[in-house]
């Protein structure tokens, strides 16, 4: 009788475990960058959102830098911090140099349950990067954009090295 017992649970495990998974709830796995849809357009949007962002930075313009963060970063600025950024971009391009990253970032989708409708990451080269933090010294990130759903802007979901 254990035996039954132990065999029945053994084999309704697997299926609980795949019933309950994140795969249910229709997320996406990553998909391959020639696989994105990204357009020229994309991309050159893309380019202006952190053109726009570093501007915004370097004039300490908070309402401007949330807007152009996503949900997943906004609220890291305020006016105790904004000030002590300075951003100047020597080049940005696409793709990013990591060009297995995360896109979709995983992060939006543990985050929001579900893929954003675009992503994309563009690399960027700083002429001049410098923070309060004297221990951050940059000069190039990885910035993953998403756009959220087909009329959304595109916006910075993270970035990094």
């Amino acid at each position: 009788m254990k035996k039954l017992i132990l065999t029945v649970l053994l084999l309704i495990l697997p299926f609980t475990m795949i019933a309950c998974s994140p795969v249910q709830n229709n997320i996406q796995t990553n998909t391959p960058l020639d696989e994105q849809n990204i357009t020229a357009e994309d991309i050159e949007e893309g380019k202006q959102v952190i053109q726009d962002y570093a501007e915004a930075l370097n004039s300490g313009d908070l309402e401007t830098v949330n807007k152009l963060l996503g949900k997943h970063m906004r609220g890291l600025y305020h006016d105790g911090n904004i000030d002590s950024i300075t951003m100047k971009i020597d080049s940005i391009e696409y793709p990013g140099r990591y060009t297995t990253a995360l896109i979709p970032p995983s992060s939006y989708r543990s985050n929001y349950g579900q893929d954003p409708y675009k992503s994309m990451c563009l690399y960027v080269t700083f002429s001049e990067f410098e923070t309060g933090d004297a221990s951050i010294s940059m000069d190039n990130w990885d910035y993953i954009l998403i756009k959220e759903t087909e009329e959304s802007p595109w916006v910075i979901h993270d970035w990094g090295v």
